[in-house]
């Protein structure tokens, strides 16, 4: 599972030259082409690169292949890391398909599953009406054991008088027991479990009851959709994806405003690739939003490991002309992890495209 792959740990493994060799297979079949995709890049590698970057590279190509012959793929996707020189080799599963890909580089390629990780947060499920609730965590995608609460509250009743408001008021003391013991097995859930989000699917009644029943800090990570329970399984999954995508993209359109404001007023938030480069590279960044389309390139030196934004062909520190081309937003997000900084990978947003495409709110002031 991708939620609890270590970024922190994976953006720690560095070394001067291009000694890490990431792949991601899509598939089993993936596999059948990974030797033309390897003889491809060792061959590319050959013409630009050090010798030793080659001899790295071939060290790296076996420990790779030699683990997929004894460990055969059988279904899913799958990211393998190696670095020789470290003595380093890392190999993940993933519950949802990624793209093939080959990178060559002096650190871990660890950008799409960066994506993975905030597209797959983990986040609580209640499923409930006034009859029964379920509760479960879905993490990567995939959802894990649930809890039942059994409600059993009879419906509104149509006649009047006496009888009808006893009726109605023991009716509301029913629901709201059933309410309070959702909240309550919701709190310990959250004190046992890892998530940003609760999602509530379900009775429009009784959500409304569990809503106002949470505490304060549940209810700021709370959603809440009423549906039909009754139109089977597909559709409830479909609404509940649905939800989690709307509020996935408000949490990002969220982050931009907030980092919006800030810069506006001269505060914590910065702009464009340069600034956001800069506070990086010195550990100040809280907060990391990317627009997913953005792929520039930037300059590793070989000489001092100097990072430099694109337009360089010397080190900018160091003056060296041994320099090769780097994944700039994967440099990004590996500073922004090892300083334990947050990293939101958002879907184009019109002002933050006019910005730069990238943007960040930083620990404390910048001077």
């Amino acid at each position: 599972m991708f939620a609890g792959i270590d970024l922190t740990k994976l953006s720690n493994i560095s070394t001067p030259d291009r000694t890490c060799l990431s792949v991601y297979l899509a598939s089993p079949k993936s596999v059948y082409d990974l030797d033309k995709q390897l003889e491809r890049a060792k061959q590319v590698l050959k013409r630009g690169g050090e010798k030793s970057e080659t001899e790295h590279f071939e060290e790296n190509a076996k420990i790779i292949k030699k683990h997929l012959a004894q460990n055969p793929m059988t279904s899913g996707s799958l990211c393998l890391f190696s670095c020789w020189i470290l003595d380093f080799f890392e190999v993940y599963s993933l519950s949802v398909q990624v793209a093939d890909d080959l990178r060559v580089d002096s650190s871990p390629y660890i950008l799409p599953l960066a994506e993975l990780q905030d597209d797959y947060e983990d986040v609580a499920v209640v499923v409930a009406d006034n009859k029964k609730t379920r509760i479960f965590v879905v993490s990567s995608a995939v959802g894990g054991e649930e809890e039942v609460i059994t409600g059993n509250v009879k419906n509104h009743v149509r006649k009047g008088g006496w009888s009808q408001q006893r009726y109605e008021r023991r009716r509301d003391k029913q629901l709201l027991h059933y309410a309070r013991e959702i909240v309550a097995a919701l709190k310990e859930l959250d004190q046992a479990e890892s998530f940003r989000r609760i999602i509530f699917v379900g009775g429009k009644e009784i959500l409304r009851i569990i809503y106002e029943n949470l505490p304060p800090i549940l209810q700021k990570r709370a959603c809440k959709k009423a549906i039909d329970l009754s139109k089977g399984e597909h559709v409830i999954n479909r609404d509940i994806m649905e939800l989690f995508e709307e509020q996935e993209r408000q949490s990002e359109e969220d982050l931009w405003e907030k980092i919006r404001a800030e810069y506006l007023r001269g505060g914590l938030g910065i702009v464009g690739l340069e600034g956001v480069l800069r506070a990086a590279k010195t550990g100040q960044i809280d907060s990391l939003l990317v627009d997913r389309t953005f792929k520039p390139k930037g300059k590793r030196c070989r000489d001092c490991e100097h990072l430099d934004g694109p337009g360089t062909e010397t080190c900018t520190q160091c003056g060296s002309s041994s320099c090769f081309e780097v994944d700039l937003v994967n440099e990004i997000v590996e500073l922004v992890k090892q300083s334990g900084g947050h990293v939101d990978l958002a879907n184009p947003i019109d002002t933050l495209s006019q910005a730069g495409l990238i943007a960040a709110l930083t620990r404390y002031k910048l001077y």
